[in-house]
């Protein structure tokens, strides 16, 4: 079988390489425009990738651009001079190669996208070449191998430089009108809470959002509240990573969640022929629902980023849920570091993946042993989750008595903190806006 790379022939093209060679050397000043999108490696001919940075540095030295002063700038930065930017007769027919320099645009746009295929193909190669030495456990070539195709695979965005200050404004303007018409109260993804809306505007794209507890405080709870209002009333796909319970324990408490069927019940099959019409509806919504589960326990960071990028590229996941970070491996001798790994490793993927990260985080055991409110030092093995989060929210009950809970918004990155009220409704395993909150929006309307 013949490889596919034997006698490899890259992407390029000669023409137009020459071509905008040729309306530089004509007019000096359209080499700044040409690098405003071109570096000296975007030509593929080793003489035009010389010659261009020739162009480049008599440009930065203010040094009008000829033939004489290319030859003298070539003879002090190459071994082989002149010739390696073409040679004297080569760099003495290029002005006449091209009519006028109208078309550089053209030219310069021609060779950016030659310049990209290449990099696929090189991309492409090291992939092949990484499977085939073997060059590492299995996990790590997984984890390079789809970190270079999810780069393929996604479409070039922003690449930073010069923008024009029209278009900026129209983007800014969009996305005030966006927030004008939220009526200021989630830009991002909504919570199902608008409480806790107001104070946070959502879950937004990049953002690490830490909801921190002591056990049995109802974080999971809370967090299966805001994916299932997501993916269900909002039809957002959205990623669960349960490291802790299984999938099936996850949608039991959605089916009691959005049935109404006590959760007890559920597990002991004690159920009314009320309850089976309740489950059978409910199901059906939760089964159209845009959600991915992964229950892979004690992930490690590259392995929650290769999965987490695979539900992205695939599934087109807008939010994901970690449940929760203690159980994630890092690397590192003590568990500081492994949580300092965790921490940053989380917020990388959320910045790369373009997605919001709602991970949950247990709080130490200095909370009960002080008697008091939970505050950010207080969140388990590594100080770090604190400076790599975008928000901290702590769950807190102050009255046992009562199901109302406490979620304190104590860093706020992009906005204000604060302390918002929720109610546990403990026998279907959910969160909800408190009494006093319903009442009041009905007594407004």
């Amino acid at each position: 079988m013949v490889e596919m790379f034997d006698t490899p022939t890259l992407p390029y093209s000669a023409h137009n390489e020459t071509a905008a060679l040729s309306c530089c050397l004509r007019e000096s000043e359209l080499v700044d425009e040409a690098a405003t999108s071109l570096e000296p490696d975007d030509f593929y001919e080793l003489k035009h990738r010389n010659l261009f940075e020739v162009m480049q540095r008599l440009r930065d030295k203010s040094t009008p651009i000829d033939v004489i002063t290319i030859r003298d700038e070539a003879e002090t930065l190459y071994p082989d001079g002149v010739l390696a930017v073409g040679g004297l007769p080569f760099l003495a027919g290029l002005p006449d190669t091209t009519p006028s320099s109208v078309a550089l645009p053209n030219y310069v746009a021609a060779i950016a996208k030659k310049a990209r295929l290449r990099r696929i193909v090189t991309a492409a190669r090291g992939i092949i070449s990484n499977i085939s030495a073997k060059d590492g456990d299995d996990d790590t070539l997984l984890e390079v191998a789809e970190r270079a195709l999810l780069a393929l695979l996604q479409v070039e965005k922003s690449q930073g430089g010069e923008v024009v200050l029209a278009d900026v404004v129209r983007e800014a303007i969009g996305e005030i009108e966006q927030a004008n018409s939220s009526d200021g109260n989630c830009t991002g993804i909504s919570s199902g809470f608008p409480s806790l809306d107001r104070l946070t505007t959502g879950f937004h794209k990049g953002d690490l959002f830490i909801l921190a507890a002591r056990p049995s405080m109802g974080k999971t709870s809370l967090a299966m509240s805001i994916a299932e209002h997501a993916t269900i009333e909002q039809g957002i796909p959205v990623g669960v990573f349960s490291m802790e319970m299984t999938a099936v324990s996850l949608v039991k408490r959605m089916l009691s969640s959005r049935s109404g069927v006590d959760g007890h019940s559920l597990l002991t099959g004690d159920l009314t022929e009320k309850d089976i019409k309740s489950l059978t509806c409910s199901s059906g919504r939760i089964v159209r629902a845009p959600m991915r589960i992964d229950q892979t326990p004690h992930l490690s960071v590259p392995g929650f980023s290769s999965r987490a990028r695979r539900m992205v590229a695939r599934h087109k996941v807008e939010l994901i849920v970690v449940d929760y970070m203690g159980l994630m491996r890092g690397r590192g001798q003590s568990r500081y570091e492994q949580m300092t790994d965790v921490s940053s490793g989380l917020k990388a993927a959320a910045k790369e993946l373009g997605v919001p990260l709602l991970v949950l985080c247990q709080l130490s055991r200095s909370v009960e042993q002080r008697g008091g409110t939970p505050r950010l030092s207080d969140l388990r093995d590594s100080g770090s989750i604190e400076q790599d989060a975008d928000v901290v929210a702590l769950l807190h009950r102050p009255d046992p008595s009562t199901d109302l809970v406490e979620v304190m918004v104590q860093k706020h990155r992009n906005g204000p903190t604060g302390i918002v009220e929720l109610e546990f409704d403990k026998a279907h395993t959910r969160f909800k806006n408190p009494t006093y909150f319903n009442n009041a929006n009905v007594d407004s309307k």
